[in-house]
């Protein structure tokens, strides 16, 4: 997949766009519908399946005091874009003047002029242009105007619930990896370079490898059953999110214990992905008291990795 950052960098003209249009914030059930969308028209017009999206949320400059947390860190949402089949992402940085722009001219400039679109692909709930006062119904007399075709696609529904980033926020921010992984179609992720730590889990014979808590970690403080991508193969790890209060406290971070391997991961770049929260994060009176817990959790977390569905990160899916 290509991938560019300003769509003004495009060098070549490529056949028949598709393109979907939108911030995909978790790349969750109802994302994946419309990039499956897309990828499937591209396919049967031989053309080229194309994701017009944005690095941060646009948010963060149209009203910065209601903006979310992300979901997912733009690099893991690039590989599972990717995973999805897309041909080329335009991941552009959403800037004041990108807000003011008209619903009008941000489809002429960027969709027909750039792009030359022969498809586009939206949420339901799609809304863009100055005040977002583009709709879809302002789209598809557009795209008659222009001469594309227009598909919306209707909210995704999973147990009942409409599948929407607000929600799988929330149930991260409650803790709840299962429900969320469900509407995401996986699990929960981040990604990040192992640090050096204060080998304090060495001495407990759980060695860790430390990843910094990002102020887009959305899940609590806690102590979680999880696995990492780590040379091409998963492997299963216990979690600890917060601050170690057992030693006095600190930053926050993440500390991930490999269960079957003490390899050596200092620099890696490692990505991590939570199944379920096993606990909360607590102060014990000493380190042995610690130690015995762990191996609770280490038992607990067993059950869970027996349990869960399986999973493909090649693919970012799960799988039946």
């Amino acid at each position: 997949m290509i991938v560019v950052e300003q769509i003004e960098d495009l060098e070549d003209d490529y056949p028949a766009p598709a393109v979907a249009v939108g911030t995909f914030d978790g790349v969750h059930l109802g994302h994946r519908e419309i990039l499956g969308r897309v990828v499937r028209w591209a396919r049967q017009e031989g053309g080229t399946a194309v994701v017009f999206t944005f690095a941060r949320h646009p948010l963060e400059v149209v009203n910065p005091s209601n903006a979310p947390s992300l979901i997912t860190p733009l690099s893991i949402k690039r590989d599972i874009i990717a995973a999805l089949g897309v041909d080329l992402m335009i991941a552009v940085t959403f800037t004041p003047r990108l807000a003011a722009t008209s619903a009008r001219d941000f489809v002429k400039s960027y969709l027909v002029d750039r792009l030359r679109a022969r498809f586009v692909c939206i949420g339901y709930d799609f809304a863009f242009g100055n005040a977002r006062a583009g709709s879809p119904e302002v789209l598809m007399g557009l795209g008659r105007e222009h001469q594309f075709v227009l598909d919306v696609v209707p909210a995704m529904t999973e147990d009942g619930q409409v599948v929407s980033s607000t929600l799988i926020r929330g149930l991260l921010a409650r803790g709840d990896l299962r429900q969320a992984a469900r509407y995401l179609g996986r699990p929960y992720a981040i990604r990040g370079h192992v640090e050096r730590g204060a080998a304090r889990g060495k001495g407990l014979g759980y060695p860790t490898a430390n990843l910094p808590a990002t102020a887009d970690l959305l899940i609590p403080d806690g102590v979680y059953a999880g696995q990492t991508w780590l040379k091409q193969g998963l492997r299963k790890a216990l979690v600890n999110v917060g601050r170690a209060p057992t030693f006095g406290g600190e930053a926050r971070r993440v500390e991930v214990h490999l269960l079957e391997t003490e390899e050596e991961l200092y620099g890696e770049i490692l990505t991590l992905f939570f199944l379920e929260r096993l606990r909360g994060e607590r102060r014990f009176e000493n380190p042995s008291l610690l130690r015995q817990q762990i191996d609770s959790d280490k038992r607990q977390a067993d059950a869970v990795f027996a349990a869960c569905p399986r999973f493909s990160p090649e693919e970012w899916t799960l799988l039946p």
